[in-house]
Order: structure tokens, then sequence, then C-alpha cells
């Protein structure tokens, strides 16, 4: 199963609010009608101190294969639908997109009640793709699964495909759910996540082009 994200941020000329409304009410529906997606989810990004994403939110979707993908990019529900409303809300010069696969450490149910923190991360230069990726996948990954009030953690890793092409911006999306912005706020300053966690971050993560925003999930094709 691929795992799609969409980083998306609003039109100038809209509102926040107005913006996370039609997202939700009028352009979720249309998405609703693309048979390819197994699951489609929106993550909007909600204020917390301390983010520097750029980006309002992101689009996740999910499609069995990079056959279905490819379908995908010709369906007439997504090309006539989906991607034609796009600019009715969406600033389409401040979008990102990256296709991964799922790695779950701590398998809690994803409830729409619960907030998730995303980082975008890129691996140090002196790491490979496939020592960044082990090194994420083996070393740091039950060190994080360790920090106390995670609900749920999945590393969303870049397809290895996408690496044929060209060197994708980032190697993956780190992904924490918690049960809301106040256990956020002390996941961050637990000895557990900062003296542990960040500090084996640093180790093979490029910090410098990191970026993490939290958000909550509404589901529209569960």
């Amino acid at each position: 199963m691929l795992h799609i994200f969409y980083f998306i941020t609003r039109k100038p000329t809209l509102t926040d609010a107005a913006f996370h409304q039609y997202w939700k009410e009028t352009h979720g529906p249309i998405v609703r009608r693309i048979a390819e997606l197994k699951r489609y989810v929106q993550l909007h990004r909600v204020p917390f101190p301390g983010q520097n994403s750029p980006y309002d939110g992101a689009a996740e979707v999910w499609v069995e294969d990079e056959a279905a993908l490819a379908s995908l990019a010709r369906s007439p529900a997504y090309l006539d639908g989906a991607l034609a409303d796009e600019p009715n809300f969406i600033d389409m010069s401040r979008t990102e997109w990256l296709t991964t696969e799922d790695h779950v450490f701590i398998d809690g149910p994803p409830l729409p009640t619960l907030v998730k923190m995303v980082f975008a991360l890129k691996r140090q230069p002196g790491f490979s793709h496939a020592d960044g990726k082990r090194y994420w996948l083996d070393v740091h990954g039950p060190i994080v699964a360790a920090v106390p009030g995670l609900r749920r953690y999945v590393q969303a890793h870049t397809i290895d495909a996408a690496y044929r092409y060209a060197e994708p911006r980032w190697d993956g999306v780190a992904q924490l759910w918690l049960v809301d912005v106040a256990a956020v706020e002390r996941m961050l300053v637990d000895p557990a996540f900062r003296e542990v966690a960040w500090a084996d971050t640093v180790k093979f993560v490029n910090m410098a082009t990191i970026e993490s925003f939290v958000g909550q999930e509404y589901p529209v094709i569960p």
C-alpha cells in the first residue's frame, strides 16, 4: 500500500477558517468519488507554538500500488473533480507531494480525536539513502517508540522508486499521535524525547531542513 502526502497551503484570499471549512465540506466529498483511493484523511493544522512548516495541512491518501497511482493520475474523477477544484482553496504555488510506504511502530487506532505531530525529514549528507533508511528504522524507531504518551507512531518512508529520477526533498515523514495539544507540549519537554529521541534525531537528520506541524485528522474515506 502506498501512502501519498500532499502538503497544501491556503489561498491568500481565504481566511484560515474558510480554508479548513471548504476543504472539509466542499472538497472532501469530491475526493470521495475517486475509486482508486483506499483511504483519504485530511490533516488540518492546529495552532501550536514553534511550528516551522509553511503548510496549512496535508491531504493523505492510500492507494494499492504504483499501478493504482498511475490509474489515479488518469482518472476523470481526479482530473475533472478533485484536481480541478484545488485552485478554489489551495495556493497551487505552495504545495509538495511525497509518495511513501508506512512502517508502524505503535499500532494504536488513528482516532480523529487525537492530534498528530508530523516531521518531514531529510538525512544528513554523510548517509546514503540505504544507510539513512536503515538507521531510521532499526535504531531511531525503537527509541521514539519508547517515548511516554504516544498513542500511535508511524514512519512513512519515501518509496525507493522515487530515487531513480532525482533526490527527493524529504526521505519521509515521522508521525506521532497523542491525546491532545497539551500532551504534545508535555512530550516535547520530557527527557525521554528531548534528551534521548531528539538527541538521536540529530545524529542522522539534516536539522536545517526538518519541517513540522501539529494537526488533527478528518477522515473522509476511512
